[in-house]
Protein backbone atom coordinates (compact mmCIF):
# COMPACT_ATOMS: atom_id res chain seq x y z
CA UNK A 1 0.00 0.00 0.00
CA UNK A 2 1.03 3.30 -0.78
CA UNK A 3 1.90 5.51 1.82
CA UNK A 4 0.33 9.10 2.06
CA UNK A 5 2.71 11.70 0.28
CA UNK A 6 2.48 14.42 3.09
CA UNK A 7 2.73 14.01 7.06
CA UNK A 8 0.63 17.05 8.50
CA UNK A 9 3.10 18.16 11.25
CA UNK A 10 3.34 20.91 14.02
CA UNK A 11 6.92 21.76 14.66
CA UNK A 12 8.15 20.68 17.84
CA UNK A 13 9.47 24.51 17.97
CA UNK A 14 5.80 25.38 18.28
CA UNK A 15 4.06 25.22 22.25
CA UNK A 16 1.16 23.34 21.50
CA UNK A 17 -1.62 21.87 23.58
CA UNK A 18 -4.88 19.91 22.85
CA UNK A 19 -8.37 21.06 24.13
CA UNK A 20 -11.32 19.80 23.98
CA UNK A 21 -14.35 22.14 22.72
CA UNK A 22 -17.09 22.87 20.04
CA UNK A 23 -19.46 20.42 17.79
CA UNK A 24 -17.41 17.31 17.47
CA UNK A 25 -18.18 15.13 14.22
CA UNK A 26 -15.93 12.37 12.51
CA UNK A 27 -12.87 13.95 10.85
CA UNK A 28 -12.24 11.27 8.34
CA UNK A 29 -15.50 11.26 7.01
CA UNK A 30 -15.68 14.91 6.38
CA UNK A 31 -12.63 14.95 4.66
CA UNK A 32 -13.91 12.16 2.17
CA UNK A 33 -17.43 13.75 2.28
CA UNK A 34 -15.67 17.22 1.23
CA UNK A 35 -13.81 15.43 -1.23
CA UNK A 36 -16.14 13.12 -2.77
CA UNK A 37 -18.89 15.56 -3.12
CA UNK A 38 -16.45 17.81 -5.32
CA UNK A 39 -15.77 14.78 -7.50
CA UNK A 40 -12.07 14.66 -6.64
CA UNK A 41 -10.58 11.47 -6.55
CA UNK A 42 -8.73 10.30 -3.54
CA UNK A 43 -5.52 8.98 -3.22
CA UNK A 44 -4.89 7.56 0.19
CA UNK A 45 -6.14 8.59 3.77
CA UNK A 46 -4.92 7.76 7.25
CA UNK A 47 -6.47 8.18 10.63
CA UNK A 48 -3.93 8.09 13.31
CA UNK A 49 -4.92 7.43 16.98
CA UNK A 50 -1.81 8.01 19.69
CA UNK A 51 -2.27 7.70 23.57
CA UNK A 52 0.09 7.91 26.37
CA UNK A 53 0.22 5.55 29.18
CA UNK A 54 2.51 3.68 31.65
CA UNK A 55 5.34 1.35 30.68
CA UNK A 56 3.40 -1.60 32.79
CA UNK A 57 -0.10 -0.72 30.12
CA UNK A 58 1.80 -0.34 27.23
CA UNK A 59 3.79 -4.00 27.87
CA UNK A 60 0.33 -5.56 29.29
CA UNK A 61 -1.39 -4.83 25.83
CA UNK A 62 1.65 -5.59 23.80
CA UNK A 63 0.98 -9.16 25.47
CA UNK A 64 -2.97 -8.61 23.77
CA UNK A 65 -1.75 -7.82 20.98
CA UNK A 66 1.24 -9.66 20.01
CA UNK A 67 -1.63 -13.20 19.04
CA UNK A 68 -2.30 -13.40 15.42
CA UNK A 69 -0.03 -10.12 14.74
CA UNK A 70 3.18 -9.80 13.04
CA UNK A 71 5.99 -8.19 15.35
CA UNK A 72 9.11 -5.94 14.56
CA UNK A 73 10.99 -5.02 17.19
CA UNK A 74 13.73 -2.03 16.74
CA UNK A 75 15.61 -0.30 19.76
CA UNK A 76 17.97 3.07 20.05
CA UNK A 77 19.61 4.31 23.03
CA UNK A 78 16.40 5.74 24.10
CA UNK A 79 13.69 3.29 23.63
CA UNK A 80 12.26 0.17 22.65
CA UNK A 81 9.73 0.30 19.60
CA UNK A 82 7.31 -2.49 18.46
CA UNK A 83 5.58 -2.62 14.92
CA UNK A 84 2.24 -5.01 14.70
CA UNK A 85 0.33 -4.98 11.63
CA UNK A 86 -3.06 -6.84 11.20
CA UNK A 87 -4.83 -7.90 8.20
CA UNK A 88 -7.67 -6.07 7.24
CA UNK A 89 -7.11 -6.49 3.38
CA UNK A 90 -10.75 -7.47 2.72
CA UNK A 91 -11.61 -4.38 4.08
CA UNK A 92 -9.42 -2.59 1.58
CA UNK A 93 -7.99 -0.93 4.42
CA UNK A 94 -4.38 -2.05 6.42
CA UNK A 95 -3.88 -0.76 10.38
CA UNK A 96 -0.84 -1.02 12.10
CA UNK A 97 0.17 -0.86 15.79
CA UNK A 98 3.22 0.96 17.29
CA UNK A 99 4.48 0.16 20.74
CA UNK A 100 6.98 2.71 22.03
CA UNK A 101 8.25 1.91 25.46
CA UNK A 102 11.32 4.43 26.53
CA UNK A 103 13.88 3.21 28.45
CA UNK A 104 13.56 6.01 30.94
CA UNK A 105 11.47 4.55 33.58
CA UNK A 106 9.99 8.44 34.52
CA UNK A 107 8.82 8.78 30.96
CA UNK A 108 5.49 7.40 29.42
CA UNK A 109 5.04 4.50 26.97
CA UNK A 110 3.41 5.54 23.55
CA UNK A 111 0.58 3.73 22.12
CA UNK A 112 -0.12 4.48 18.75
CA UNK A 113 -2.99 2.87 16.14
CA UNK A 114 -2.88 3.92 12.43
CA UNK A 115 -5.38 2.72 9.92
CA UNK A 116 -5.16 3.44 6.43
CA UNK A 117 -6.51 2.98 2.52
CA UNK A 118 -6.27 4.18 -1.24
CA UNK A 119 -10.00 3.85 -1.60
CA UNK A 120 -13.38 4.75 -0.13
CA UNK A 121 -16.99 3.53 -0.38
CA UNK A 122 -19.99 3.18 1.85
CA UNK A 123 -18.72 -0.44 3.05
CA UNK A 124 -15.52 1.24 3.51
CA UNK A 125 -16.76 3.64 5.72
CA UNK A 126 -18.88 1.25 7.90
CA UNK A 127 -15.68 -1.09 7.71
CA UNK A 128 -13.80 1.60 9.02
CA UNK A 129 -15.78 3.18 11.66
CA UNK A 130 -16.49 -0.57 12.89
CA UNK A 131 -12.47 -1.12 12.88
CA UNK A 132 -11.82 2.39 14.35
CA UNK A 133 -14.61 1.44 17.58
CA UNK A 134 -12.82 -2.09 17.87
CA UNK A 135 -9.68 -0.62 18.40
CA UNK A 136 -10.66 1.73 20.90
CA UNK A 137 -12.60 -0.81 22.87
CA UNK A 138 -9.28 -3.59 22.82
CA UNK A 139 -6.67 -0.99 23.08
CA UNK A 140 -6.86 2.53 23.54
CA UNK A 141 -9.40 5.03 25.69
CA UNK A 142 -12.04 7.41 24.32
CA UNK A 143 -9.43 10.71 25.79
CA UNK A 144 -6.92 9.23 22.97
CA UNK A 145 -5.63 11.71 20.85
CA UNK A 146 -7.02 11.02 17.07
CA UNK A 147 -5.40 12.66 13.75
CA UNK A 148 -7.28 12.09 10.05
CA UNK A 149 -5.19 12.82 7.07
CA UNK A 150 -6.06 12.26 3.12
CA UNK A 151 -4.60 13.19 -0.01
CA UNK A 152 -6.41 13.76 -3.25
CA UNK A 153 -5.49 12.25 -6.83
CA UNK A 154 -3.51 15.42 -9.05
CA UNK A 155 -6.63 16.40 -10.44
CA UNK A 156 -7.78 19.37 -12.74
CA UNK A 157 -11.12 19.37 -11.81
CA UNK A 158 -10.69 22.39 -9.33
CA UNK A 159 -8.43 25.53 -9.05
CA UNK A 160 -6.07 26.27 -6.07
CA UNK A 161 -8.20 29.69 -5.25
CA UNK A 162 -11.76 27.67 -5.70
CA UNK A 163 -10.69 24.90 -3.50
CA UNK A 164 -9.57 26.96 -1.18
CA UNK A 165 -12.26 29.02 -1.00
CA UNK A 166 -14.49 25.64 -1.01
CA UNK A 167 -12.71 24.28 1.91
CA UNK A 168 -13.42 27.44 4.00
CA UNK A 169 -16.92 27.52 3.57
CA UNK A 170 -17.89 23.61 3.67
CA UNK A 171 -15.43 23.57 6.96
CA UNK A 172 -16.32 27.23 8.45
CA UNK A 173 -12.51 27.80 8.79
CA UNK A 174 -11.24 30.77 10.86
CA UNK A 175 -8.24 32.04 12.02
CA UNK A 176 -6.48 31.32 8.45
CA UNK A 177 -3.33 31.53 8.33
CA UNK A 178 -1.07 31.10 4.95
CA UNK A 179 2.67 30.00 4.01
CA UNK A 180 3.90 29.34 0.58
CA UNK A 181 7.04 27.91 -0.40
CA UNK A 182 9.83 30.07 -1.86
CA UNK A 183 12.38 27.08 -3.21
CA UNK A 184 12.34 25.95 -6.63
CA UNK A 185 10.80 22.31 -7.06
CA UNK A 186 9.35 22.20 -3.88
CA UNK A 187 6.11 19.98 -4.51
CA UNK A 188 3.63 21.95 -1.90
CA UNK A 189 3.11 25.70 -3.04
CA UNK A 190 0.82 26.59 -0.41
CA UNK A 191 -0.05 25.63 3.44
CA UNK A 192 -3.19 26.81 5.10
CA UNK A 193 -4.14 26.69 8.77
CA UNK A 194 -7.23 27.34 10.69
CA UNK A 195 -9.52 26.48 13.04
CA UNK A 196 -12.98 24.65 12.66
CA UNK A 197 -15.75 24.09 15.32
CA UNK A 198 -16.77 20.84 13.63
CA UNK A 199 -14.00 19.37 15.68
CA UNK A 200 -13.31 18.65 19.04
CA UNK A 201 -9.80 18.59 19.41
CA UNK A 202 -7.82 21.94 18.92
CA UNK A 203 -4.15 22.85 19.33
CA UNK A 204 -3.81 26.50 20.96
CA UNK A 205 -0.80 28.41 19.19
CA UNK A 206 -0.02 32.19 20.88
CA UNK A 207 -3.69 32.21 21.77
CA UNK A 208 -5.03 31.23 18.66
CA UNK A 209 -7.15 27.90 17.71
CA UNK A 210 -6.14 25.58 15.22
CA UNK A 211 -7.19 22.03 13.91
CA UNK A 212 -7.02 22.00 10.18
CA UNK A 213 -4.31 21.98 7.75
CA UNK A 214 -4.06 21.98 3.98
CA UNK A 215 -1.32 22.06 1.83
CA UNK A 216 -2.01 22.35 -2.47
CA UNK A 217 0.51 21.85 -4.92
CA UNK A 218 0.04 21.56 -8.66
CA UNK A 219 2.17 19.15 -11.53
CA UNK A 220 3.67 20.12 -14.94
CA UNK A 221 0.04 19.67 -16.25
CA UNK A 222 -0.94 22.40 -13.91
CA UNK A 223 -3.29 19.54 -12.14
CA UNK A 224 -4.02 20.45 -8.47
CA UNK A 225 -3.36 17.85 -5.40
CA UNK A 226 -3.74 18.33 -1.94
CA UNK A 227 -3.50 16.99 1.47
CA UNK A 228 -5.62 18.62 4.12
CA UNK A 229 -6.35 16.90 7.69
CA UNK A 230 -5.63 17.48 11.57
CA UNK A 231 -1.96 18.69 12.07
CA UNK A 232 -0.01 16.22 14.36
CA UNK A 233 2.10 17.11 17.17
CA UNK A 234 5.17 15.25 16.91
CA UNK A 235 6.80 13.75 19.72
CA UNK A 236 10.04 11.35 19.42
CA UNK A 237 12.07 9.90 22.39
Amino acid sequence: MRKISILLVLFLFITAKPVAGGMESEEMIELVNFTMNNGIPIESWQVTIKENVTIKQAEGQLDKMKNGSLVTRSEDENAIKYLLREDYKQEAMEVTYTIVIPKDTALKAELIAVIEGTKWDEQIEKNYLSIKRTIMDKYLTEPSKIFACLTSDFSGIIKGDVLVSEIINYFNLQHIETQFDTIENLTHKKIIYGYTDLWKQHFMIEGTPMNLQLAVATNEKDELQFTIGTPILIHEY
